[in-house]
């Protein structure tokens, strides 16, 4: 924070025996006004929201009975009819980033609402054959959203609030925070200009950029798009909810996943496909993986592109989070993996 590499974080250690650190630093809000981070800021937990609400759910909804993660995904979408390969994509697939979709695509340019974008990603080639390489992918997970709501019978913020937050007593961690909550939300970056610049000459022309602030509402545009819900992002949560959530992924938590499950979550599933991934987690047996050395080569975590992360060693039954809005208020190349191995290091020690 002094290098201005990001106005204020929220973080929170925890081991078995309960919380051994929390607090905040810095601002949640440099512009318009300068308010402070405190606890109970809500971070935009960006891709935070790939574990916590797309796995999770598809760990829930398989529970009941509902779907099964070797599901094609056309059994839940029947209009996922598309030529070739991409017709035998399945759930796990997806949860797992091996479908062969591609990393990022800005549909909102071509697709608004769930319909336009069903059918924009139908006609969206492969660039490999599902099962054969890992390629980390929005897309791909914005798919499986849409197969948790057709699985779930109800949009995505409501399947998360009844079948996450509810059971868990989580009234901080949600997705589209109503304007009450603005001044608890961390702001996030002013316009669009990394996604500008992401689209390139595909955004030419494109009149939907935002113009302000992003305050309250989710900074990823293809969740804006498609109304601020999505398995890919738009979850907004404090570090202690973030925290809560990891505490029944790590076990033996309250019941709402069983141990099978927790597995799928911390277990290899892409052997030799180029990275190690389990169901919605990156697997610090990676090389270079922002787990860093102070936790395990058992841990696994995700990232935020706002500046989220939360990181889980089974081993030392230890968890960390550690959220901040490294975007606000413009995007700044930094390391932040360097940072979050830091914080990781120290954390550790405690």
């Amino acid at each position: 924070m002094a290098a201005g590499d990001f106005p204020g974080a929220s973080y929170l250690v925890a081991g078995d025996g309960g919380i051994l650190a929390e607090g905040a630093l810095g601002s949640a809000v440099l512009r318009p006004e300068r308010i402070a981070a405190a606890t109970s800021t809500l971070y935009d937990l960006a891709s935070l929201t790939k574990p916590i609400a797309g796995s999770c759910l598809a760990a829930v909804l398989s529970s009941e009975g509902r779907l099964s993660c070797d599901d094609p995904l056309s059994r839940h979408l029947r209009e996922w009819n598309p030529p070739g390969d991409a017709a035998r994509v399945t759930l796990l697939d997806l949860l797992t980033h091996r479908s062969g979709l591609p990393a990022w695509r800005p549909v909102y340019i071509h697709a608004s609402g769930r319909d336009e974008y069903l059918e924009w990603l139908k006609r969206l080639p492969l660039d490999r054959p599902p099962g054969e390489r890992v390629v980390y992918s929005d897309p791909g997970y914005i798919l499986l959203g849409f197969a948790l709501e057709r699985a779930g019978g109800a949009p995505l913020h409501r399947l998360f609030a009844e079948k996450v937050a509810r059971p868990l007593a989580l009234r901080d961690l949600l997705y589209r925070p109503p304007r009450s909550l603005r001044r608890r939300i961390a702001a996030t970056e002013a316009g669009n200009r990394r996604e500008r610049v992401l689209a390139g000459t595909e955004g030419d022309g494109y009149n939907g950029w935002r113009a302000g602030l992003a305050w309250g509402e989710v900074h990823d545009l293809n969740a804006r798009a498609l109304g601020g819900s999505s398995a890919h992002a738009g979850l907004f949560g404090t570090a202690r909810a973030v925290f809560l959530v990891a505490r029944e992924i790590l076990g033996p938590g309250t019941g709402l996943l069983d141990e099978r499950q927790r597995e799928l979550m911390r277990d290899n599933l892409t052997a030799g496909l180029g990275e190690d991934r389990s169901l919605g987690f990156l697997l610090a047996s990676n090389p270079g993986t922002p787990a860093g050395s102070g936790l395990s080569r058992r841990s696994f975590g995700h990232t935020g592109f706002t500046g989220t992360s939360l990181w889980i060693d089974p081993d030392a039954r230890r968890l960390y989070v550690l959220l901040t809005n490294r975007v606000h208020p413009e995007c700044r190349e930094i390391d932040m993996n360097a940072i979050r191995r830091g914080f990781h290091e120290i954390a550790a020690a405690l």
